[in-house]
């Protein structure tokens, strides 16, 4: 059986990035203007990550009221932050109108405030809660379709959403094409990010030697009562926690090291034992 092929690629510049945690109700104006007030009290970084659903969080209904076609009002603002901070930002994700259909779309936005990618959400949540309650994200969104990797200071990155994490095959695609760094921005619930949460983020780290960049959102959800896990994570490619948040509102800073890549690789060249794609 012939290896597979692998692109391994390695960057030459540090990347400092800082995570927002936040807790998101059904007021978009105010989540909004309490992400624009912790942006103007970060320090200087190259990237800003943002949750999945940052902007508001409630039920199907406020979702589709604020479905906007890209870039729409909420997108626009995150860009004019992108601008006049001077750093890429990663919209964890915003949603999304398009042709009839809504999707949980994941933005990235340059230094200039262009946007570079836009990934909608492949796998959809679904889950049966203990109090009888069903969590359906396919009642509203359409799935996405297609990996979207994208540049960021020389970085190869992989773009991914919360449940997107429990589907290796994702991140194995991505890593084939040379993905040295995934961005997982999430909305993962309390009760299996208690168990799951950071078990699936250091496996997709450590079977990929890569990094994980994964904020999530924390608190209540005031329409359906679901706690958010919260404890935004930033995994290496060894697997090692570089950073981690509790369960409240916080900013997390760190600063990924292309040395460390290079060194995980070489100690165990995993990338080039593979033999199936």
């Amino acid at each position: 059986m012939k290896p597979a092929i692998i692109r391994e690629t390695n960057p030459a510049t540090v990347l400092r990035i800082i995570l927002l945690q936040n807790s998101a109700g059904t007021d978009v104006e105010r989540n909004l203007a309490g992400i624009e007030r912790r942006f103007r009290c970060a320090p200087k970084c190259d990237l800003i990550a943002l949750p999945e659903v940052f902007a508001i969080r409630g039920n199907d209904a406020d979702y589709r009221a604020v479905a906007e076609h890209l870039p729409g009002p909420i997108t626009k603002r995150l860009m004019a932050l992108a601008a006049r901070a001077r750093a890429w930002v990663l919209v964890g994700s915003v949603i999304e109108r398009c042709r009839g259909k809504i999707y949980n779309t994941s933005v990235l936005i340059n230094r200039q405030g262009r946007i570079v990618a836009r990934y909608r959400k492949i796998h959809l949540f679904e889950a049966n809660l203990d109090n009888g309650q069903i969590v359906r994200e396919s009642d509203i969104y359409s799935a996405g379709n297609k990996p979207v990797m994208a540049k960021v200071e020389g970085w190869s990155c992989g773009l991914a959403i919360c449940y997107d994490l429990r589907f290796p095959e994702l991140f194995r695609y991505y890593s084939r094409h040379g993905v040295a760094l995934f961005f997982v921005p999430s909305n993962f619930t309390q009760k299996t990010g208690k168990d799951h949460w950071e078990t699936l983020i250091r496996a997709r780290a450590i079977e990929n030697q890569a990094f994980v960049v994964a904020p999530n959102q924390c608190g209540v959800n005031p329409c359906t009562g679901i706690t958010s896990h919260g404890h935004s994570l930033v995994v290496g490619p060894w697997g090692d926690v570089l950073a981690t948040a509790g369960d409240k509102e916080t900013i997390l800073t760190v600063t990924l090291q292309p040395e460390e890549l290079r060194r995980t690789r070489a100690r165990i060249p995993v990338l080039r034992h593979r033999r199936l794609d």
